[in-house]
């Protein structure tokens, strides 16, 4: 058992955590040192996946993040939790997106990012995150674990419900839908993480501004919403702190006596 924090905070990137140019305030730099000296732990916790947000852990110096909605847990470096998705249905989903969707695919798991064919979708969706577009190969979940999937597409996944009952899909940007074994979030996650480190009985706290922030909030015992955030987000929130370019976090963690 790992010795046990005053507290933890988690953070969603997008919106949240991030500003509207995909940086760090330096008000929450600042505040993220400050809970670290105060023994509270600061903990990613997005849709993204552990190795492309690498330079951001070094930048805040957060070794511990909840990764791809929930399919991967790495705590102080360690790997404590990954949900991998079947390969017959990961490759199901392949040729049904590339015979009858014509979209193309991302295959993530926490130490690396393919996509099924390079196409402009894909260049759209990583210049949108201001990531380079990945290595191509469509065989990869054949010989790799893959805990999550993108559909690079602007349009269409209301097509996949039905035929993939096993798998959850949320849009999580305008260019992109999340695909994940259902039942996975960041919620299942949190909760992965708290139960493996016996952290049952430490007090939870996490931003967040999106429905993908939805059952996190629902499983911590303080929800914060930036003001950026959804209005259904808003209404789970036990605070709405100011927007994610306006010191959001740094006001709500003072608010909370936290830093």
């Amino acid at each position: 058992m790992s010795k046990k924090p005053e507290a933890i905070v988690f953070f969603d990137l997008d919106g949240t955590l991030f500003d509207s140019n995909l940086n760090v305030l330096s008000s929450s730099l600042e505040a993220i040192i400050k809970l670290k000296k105060n023994n509270i732990i600061p903990i990613i916790a997005t849709g993204r996946s552990p190795c492309e947000v690498a330079d951001l852990l070094h930048k805040t110096q957060i070794d511990s993040i909840i990764g791809m909605n929930g399919q991967v847990v790495i705590y102080a470096g360690e790997k404590v939790f990954a949900n991998n998705i079947n390969k017959d249905v990961i490759s199901r989903i392949y040729h049904f997106s590339k015979q009858q969707m014509n979209i193309p695919l991302s295959f993530l798991n926490y130490e690396m990012i393919r996509i099924s064919e390079h196409t402009q979708p894909a260049e759209v969706f990583y210049d949108y995150i201001k990531r380079k577009v990945p290595p191509v190969d469509d065989q990869v979940y054949l010989s790799q674990p893959i805990q999550m999937l993108l559909l690079l597409c602007e349009e269409g996944e209301s097509n996949y419900t039905a035929v993939f009952p096993e798998l959850t899909f949320i849009r999580n940007t305008p260019y992109c839908v999340d695909v994940f074994n259902h039942g996975g979030s960041k919620a299942n996650g949190i909760i992965q993480l708290l139960n493996k480190k016996g952290f049952t009985n430490v007090p939870t706290y996490a931003f967040g501004d999106g429905m993908n922030d939805f059952e996190m909030f629902q499983t911590v015992d303080h929800p914060i919403a930036m003001a950026n955030a959804v209005s259904e987000l808003k209404d789970q929130a036990e605070f709405v702190t100011d927007t994610n370019n306006n010191d959001g976090i740094a006001k709500a963690l003072q608010k909370f006596g936290l830093i």
